[in-house]
């Protein structure tokens, strides 16, 4: 069964690391500069206070009739207000002259020698007294929200500037990483094509030196199964040459001494040859397997042909094929020869096999009327099919059950076995072609 588990991606999981990291750096640069710069800007938007303080200082002492007399500046033009002045007269608190923008109430009634924020804390102001007319002294003032103004662009704009290079290098470590991890994607598609017996399909990556020894890992296994299976092949053309005429010979002569021995010896005879029949049929079920090579070689499979091979004629077999059915011939002969057999074993003396098609999938069922197994029996043959617990301890202790499982793997599928009232059901499911 395909698992559709969304797995985790290493492309994935690097791009959502740079990302969030890109945000977190770009939050952190804000604080930084909000505590940081946010102080230093205090202290230059002071001194700038001071600086122009002096400027205006210089330029009305020199114009003492503009300076003290009672008027303002001409609005000539509308402007931001960064900064605005007043000339108090220290005596009465009037202001005496400012800007067109400043406010009508003095802002401070006595001259300070330090930044100070005004009474009302709306105000960031400064003051110096007049030489000329000591009862006379300027204000040169900046509003908090033009100062708080000034720290959130300064923030705004490290932080717009400081996520937007985060995210431009999120992006471009993204496009890094699909140029750096296309090799080993293309190793993955290499792997899959690959087949041992043919050196010419062997993954050939880019020159990384990560991928390298994975290359050469992957030539050595593929090397040494190329071995295997030679081995195996040849084992398999000799030993069915080599056990096919012994068998055969065997069920000749159980049949000869079975016409020529007296009557009470027959029914042994005849069970004997029984068992040497059931041995025949699960060596040459073995030979197929391994005769297959490693992949399956699907073609149309005719059941009624098939079936017909395999000469069960003490059992009814009833076969229903409603849809083409695309196997491997020779495993599919042998899953069926040993689950034929499985049902004979248990005194099955109706069998019917029928092809299904579901979505995209193949179905083969295999139904007798034999015993059967009870419930607890079932789950556990379950259980195991889903495990592939094939070893020693397992419930699947016969052989049936382990080469239908095995075929039907071969083809991309799994083995299920329904539940059924009677006797016992098994589905051999695959993938269509």
């Amino acid at each position: 069964m395909v698992n559709n588990t969304r797995l985790p991606s290493i492309r994935g999981r690097l791009i959502q690391s740079l990302l969030w990291s890109s945000v977190a750096f770009g939050l952190l640069t804000a604080l930084v500069v909000w505590l940081v710069i946010a102080h230093e800007m205090g202290e230059l938007m002071d001194q700038e206070l001071r600086e122009t303080s002096e400027i205006f200082h210089n330029v009305l002492a020199a114009q003492p009739g503009f300076a003290y007399g009672a008027s303002s500046a001409t609005q000539h033009f509308d402007y931001e207000k960064h900064l605005i002045w007043q000339v108090v007269d220290a005596s009465t608190g009037q202001v005496r002259s400012r800007s067109h923008k400043a406010p009508a109430t003095a802002l401070q009634t006595a001259p300070t020698a330090q930044v100070a924020w005004t009474a009302d804390g709306r105000w960031r102001a400064f003051s110096s007294a007049f030489p000329q007319s000591p009862r006379h002294f300027l204000v040169v003032a900046q509003s908090r929200q033009e100062r708080n103004e000034a720290r959130s662009e300064v923030v705004l704009y490290t932080l717009v500037a400081a996520l937007s290079m985060g995210l431009f290098s999120a992006l471009w470590m993204n496009w890094r990483i699909r140029q750096e991890l296309r090799p080993l994607a293309t190793l993955s598609h290499d792997v899959q094509r690959y087949d041992p017996l043919h050196p010419d399909t062997a993954p050939r990556v880019e020159p990384r030196a990560e991928l390298l020894p994975i290359e050469q890992s992957i030539a050595d296994l593929g090397h040494r199964l190329a071995r295997r299976i030679v081995s195996e092949r040849a084992f398999t053309a000799h030993a069915a040459h080599a056990l096919r005429t012994p068998v055969a010979g065997i069920d000749v002569q159980l049949a000869l001494a079975i016409k020529e021995a007296p009557e009470p010896l027959q029914p042994r005879l005849q069970r004997a040859r029984e068992a040497a029949g059931r041995l025949g049929r699960v060596m040459q079920a073995l030979l197929t397997m391994f005769r297959s090579g490693v992949e399956p070689q699907r073609q149309d499979v005719d059941l009624r042909q098939l079936v017909d091979a395999l000469a069960f004629h003490d059992m009814a077999i009833t076969i229903h094929q409603h849809t083409r059915l695309a196997a491997d011939p020779d495993l599919l002969a042998a899953a069926l020869l040993n689950l034929l057999d499985n049902a004979h074993r248990f005194h099955a003396r109706q069998v019917t096999i029928t092809t299904l098609q579901a979505g995209a999938h193949s179905i083969l069922r295999v139904q007798d009327d034999g015993d059967g197994c009870p419930p607890a029996t079932w789950a556990l043959l379950q259980q195991a099919l889903q495990q592939q617990a094939y070893g020693d301890g397992s419930a699947m202790r016969g052989l049936g059950l382990v080469l239908a499982d095995l075929v039907a793997r071969a083809h991309g599928g799994q083995t299920v076995l329904p539940e059924c009232v009677s006797g016992f059901t098994i589905e051999l499911h695959w993938p269509a072609p």
